[in-house]
């Protein structure tokens, strides 16, 4: 009945040499759900005109602190399934392919810096925005983030990135070009991701949900509220309302 049920964790199990049948599992925390991400209404619009954002990407206020057993099929199912039946305009402009501007030596420095970067910023943000977090922790994760961020920002693959337009290709000269042009994106993303999450847990002087303060264990009513961030500018949403009447909730 255990191979039945669960064959994949049996799977992994065996390949890291663990019989779970007569050895106990391994088990460690490891982050669950992006609670947060782009503020939109509950047609998936954003601010930005003919953007639209579903799922993990989106935040429609569906979640509360934490995340509800099964309520991601709600987010991922029934938004896009909404968001299918929009109609959308004809891409009316083409831009020309951009080829991959690259000096040599220059290139393969920052490719190095970028990918040392990648490596360890998962570490950063498990010790400092992990389960239990502080605000000097934070603030330290912060500055290097931001660090990070204003040296990555300088590089010539960063102001490539910035130069491409929406719909435009890139001419590659091989796959390991493409691939490292890649992991620039995401990083610089991450980073981005990174420093919306380290500067929003910094702000939220309280215990909530799945964030968890070590200076500031108790939930505390002033904070129920969204922490909207757009840039350097950030502020408070309207306070929520958790009181349901009798009559909204069917069973």
């Amino acid at each position: 009945r255990i191979r039945y049920r669960f064959p994949n964790i049996i799977n992994v199990c065996q390949h890291w040499g663990i019989d779970i049948l007569k050895q106990p599992i391994p088990v460690a925390p490891a982050a669950h759900y992006w609670m947060g991400g782009v503020a939109c209404d509950l047609t998936s619009c954003t601010s930005i005109p003919g953007l639209y954002a579903i799922g993990e990407t989106a935040s429609t206020g569906v979640h509360g602190a934490n995340r509800l057993a099964s309520n991601s099929l709600l987010e991922c199912l029934v938004f896009a399934a909404q968001l299918a039946e929009i109609e959308t305009a004809p891409n009316s402009v083409l831009a020309e392919s951009l080829p991959l501007r690259k000096e040599k030596g220059e290139w393969e420095r920052e490719i190095e810096k970028i990918a040392s970067v990648r490596q360890s910023l998962p570490y950063l943000m498990w010790q400092s925005a992990g389960i239990c977090r502080s605000q000097e922790m934070l603030e330290s994760a912060l500055a290097q983030v931001n660090s990070w961020r204003s040296e990555l920002a300088g590089f010539q693959v960063s102001q490539y990135l910035l130069d491409l337009l929406p719909n435009q290709t890139v001419k590659f000269e091989s796959p390991l070009a493409e691939q490292q042009l890649r992991t620039a994106a995401e990083t610089f993303n991450l980073l981005d991701i990174a420093h919306l999450i380290l500067k929003s847990a910094a702000l939220r002087t309280e215990s909530r949900g799945g964030h968890y303060r070590r200076d500031y264990p108790q939930t505390s009513p002033s904070w129920q509220v969204h922490t909207l961030l757009q840039g350097d500018r950030w502020w408070k949403s309207a306070q929520l309302s958790l009181r349901l009447e009798s009559n909204q909730i069917a069973v």
